[in-house]
C-alpha cells in the first residue's frame, strides 16, 4: 500500500465512529414484492406511515406526507378504505365518500411518522425535515378514533428539536426522520440521512406536563440506505426498519435498553417498476409485515422470508 493510500486510510478510521453498529446484511438475494392491494389515492396521496390499530380488527392507520390532508384514514390489509358500518351522507341525504378521520386544528407540515403508546392514543409524528432546517419537530397525540369516526382533536401537543443540531440548515442533512415505535414505554425515533446511510436511534423523553420533549440518544448503526419507517411487532418482539431498498429484522426480545443490539437480519427488496418509493412499515400480526409505497402499492412479506425457519 502507497504511503498515501495509508494515510488516507489511517484517518478514515480514526475519524469512523466506533460506537456504529454495522450489522452483516445475511442474505443478499433481492426480495421481490408482490403487489397485494392498492391504496385509494384520493384518501391517501402519498402513503408515509402505516400502523396496525392496537385495537380494531384487521384495521391498519395510514397518514399522507407534506402538504397532505390533515386526517388518519383506516384501510383494509388490501388497501381498500375500512367502511363504517353505516355510509356517510351529506347534509342533501346523498351518499358520500368516506375518506377517513380529519385531524381538528392541526397542520400537516410532513406527517412522516405514526406510533400507538398502548394507552389508547395514536401518534402523529410531524417530523419530516427533508433540508434539516425545522427548528421545532412535533408529535401529536390523537384519541384512537373508531372507525366511522369523521374527526377528532389531539389531546395534547409537544415539540421537540435534535439536542445535536446546531446548523439550520444542517449541512450534513442528518437530521430528517421518517420513522417512529414505541417500545417498552418509550417513544423511538430514527434518523434518515442524505449523505450516508446511518441512521441514528433515539429515545424521546415525554414529560408530564410541559409541552417540550427532549431525546437522548441510544444508538447509531449503518441501515445500507434512508431510513423510512419502523414498525414493533405485537408480541414485542421484533423491529422492522424499512429503508428504499432494504428490509431489516431485529430481535428486541432481550435488549431493553438498546433495541439495535440483538441479533438482527436484513435483505434487499426489489419493488415493482412503478412502485419506487416505499415509505411505509406495519405489522399484520407477528408473522407477517405490510408495506406501502408513495405511489398506492402494498406489498406482504412474511418474517421467515428475512430470518429463515425459526
Amino acid at each position: 500500500m502507497k504511503r498515501a493510500s495509508l494515510l488516507f486510510y489511517a484517518v478514515t478510521v480514526l475519524a469512523a465512529d466506533p460506537s456504529l453498529l454495522r450489522p452483516a446484511v445475511t442474505d443478499t438475494r433481492p426480495l421481490v414484492l408482490q403487489t397485494v392491494g392498492a391504496l385509494d389515492r384520493h384518501a391517501v396521496p402519498e402513503c408515509s406511515a402505516l400502523l396496525l390499530s392496537p385495537t380494531q380488527d384487521r384495521v391498519l392507520w395510514a397518514i399522507s406526507d407534506s402538504d397532505g390532508p390533515v386526517r388518519l384514514v383506516p384501510i383494509r390489509p388490501s388497501g381498500l378504505t375500512a367502511q363504517p358500518v353505516a355510509k356517510s351522507e351529506s347534509a342533501s341525504g346523498a351518499a358520500t365518500k368516506y375518506l377517513g378521520v380529519e385531524v381538528v386544528g392541526v397542520k400537516n407540515l410532513d406527517w412522516e411518522a405514526l406510533a400507538s403508546d398502548g394507552a389508547g392514543n395514536l401518534i402523529i409524528g410531524d417530523v419530516g425535515n427533508n433540508l434539516s432546517r425545522r427548528r421545532e419537530l412535533l408529535f401529536y397525540f390523537v384519541p384512537e378514533p373508531l372507525l366511522g369516526a369523521v374527526s377528532v382533536t389531539p389531546s395534547r401537543r409537544l415539540s421537540f428539536t435534535w439536542p445535536d443540531q446546531v446548523d439550520f440548515p444542517d449541512p450534513d442533512q442528518r437530521h430528517d426522520c421518517e420513522a417512529m415505535f414505541w417500545y417498552r414505554g418509550k417513544l423511538h425515533l430514527l434518523t434518515k440521512h442524505r449523505r450516508d446511510t446511518e441512521s441514528v436511534l433515539w429515545r424521546v423523553e415525554i414529560p408530564a406536563v410541559s409541552t417540550k420533549a427532549y431525546l437522548s440518544r441510544v444508538a447509531a448503526f449503518d441501515a445500507h440506505g434512508m431510513v423510512t419507517d419502523a414498525s414493533l411487532s405485537p408480541n414485542g418482539k421484533f423491529l422492522a426498519i424499512l429503508t428504499y431498498r432494504m428490509l431489516w429484522i431485529f430481535d428486541v426480545s432481550k435488549t431493553p435498553e438498546n433495541p439495535l443490539a440483538g441479533q438482527a437480519w436484513a435483505r434487499p427488496i426489489q419493488l415493482p417498476v412503478s412502485q419506487w418509493q416505499v415509505e411505509g412499515c406495519a405489522w399484520l400480526d407477528n408473522e407477517a409485515l405490510l408495506l406501502g409505497s408513495e405511489e398506492g402499492g402494498l406489498f406482504r412479506v412474511k418474517l421467515e422470508d428475512l430470518t429463515g425457519p425459526r
